[in-house]
């Protein structure tokens, strides 16, 4: 055999192992064998339609599910092989989301980074990071996280949530919950609750507080615990006629929105396609308070989370198939 065709061979062989390993999603079906990956360590079969049975079997101990062109296998990582089910809280190829259950997912806002983000998808479809809409039916598409990640998150005792933040409305009720002295922002609002704080105490052996207004035009600093004359980034001066003591940060109120952001950068508005799709806001500090502006894309383009840019097609996240967004705790509608 020539050099020549010896090197031919071994393209081959290399071209060959490539095709067999290549990695795939969760959940697909394998035309050769009728079986799919259930997670990595974990293989199922498949229906008459071609869909998975979401009833799982163990590979051996040391071995992967991989899905290639000899079908889905269990392999040894002895040999190499790379299991399949690891794209799970992965941005996806456009970064844009990232799935991060079989009906949940999180924004990436052009990062390789799940952001501080939750999506769901509507009743009857899953997640999906080869869908270009983020969430595909599930009887059209698998989702990309396995199933075994969804009954682990959903065993997770309640205990190990985190407390619920204590209400400022009462300084002494605040206090006994915090148990520990000092100074403690009481809200957000610029002109009311960012200049009040609440001083916990120990008397007695009794948790007290009282709330105290910073002097003039001063703020309360949560980071040093006193009164300074610069806002801090956190307040902002929510919009309308409603009382500010009850006005929620939202899309429709850019400033309270960007104070939630923290950054200076252009953000969604929603995933409606014949509406907030088509909006975004810029965010920026101005003499160290976040202020926002809303824009709305010309003609009839959509705003791309990702690129940060108006585009003439939909974007993945304008559908409708997505339930419930949110970024940062701000509801995109």
């Amino acid at each position: 055999m020539s050099t020549k065709d010896t090197q031919l061979l071994n393209w081959l062989l290399l071209l060959i192992f490539l095709v067999d390993s290549v990695r795939s999603a969760c959940n697909v079906c394998n035309s050769v064998n009728s079986m799919a990956c259930y997670a990595v360590d974990q293989i199922q079969a498949c229906d008459a339609n071609n869909l998975p049975t979401r009833i799982p079997f163990n590979c051996p101990p040391g071995y992967v599910c991989v899905s290639g062109a000899s079908g889905v296998l269990c392999r040894p990582t002895a040999s190499g092989s790379i299991g399949d089910c690891q794209d799970c809280n992965k941005c996806d190829a456009t970064n844009t989301f990232a799935c991060t259950g079989t009906n949940s997912f999180a924004l990436c806002l052009g990062t390789t980074t799940p952001q501080n983000s939750l999506g769901s998808c509507s009743p009857g479809y899953v997640c999906n990071n080869m869908n270009d809409q983020i969430c595909g039916l599930e009887t059209q598409f698998g989702p990309t996280c396995s199933y075994a990640d969804d009954t682990t998150t959903t065993a997770t005792p309640p205990t190990a949530t985190p407390a619920p933040t204590p209400s400022t409305d009462n300084a002494a009720t605040y206090c006994a919950a915090v148990k520990a002295p000092g100074n403690y922002a009481v809200g957000d609002y610029a002109e009311t609750t960012c200049r009040q704080y609440i001083k916990c105490f120990l008397l007695n052996g009794v948790w007290r507080g009282q709330k105290y207004t910073c002097p003039g035009k001063t703020y309360f600093n949560p980071t040093t615990g006193l009164c300074a004359v610069s806002m801090p980034g956190n307040c902002y001066t929510p919009t309308g006629t409603t009382t500010t003591t009850t006005v929620a940060p939202t899309t429709s109120n850019p400033n309270a929105y960007c104070a939630k952001m923290q950054s200076q950068d252009y953000f969604p508005v929603g995933t409606n396609p014949s509406s907030t799709c088509r909006q975004y806001i810029y965010c920026h500090l101005l003499n160290g308070r976040w202020l926002g502006n809303m824009y709305t894309c010309p003609g009839n383009t959509y705003y791309n989370s990702s690129t940060k840019r108006c585009q003439t097609g939909l974007p993945a996240t304008c559908t409708r198939a997505v339930a419930r967004l949110s970024l940062n705790g701000v509801e995109l509608i």
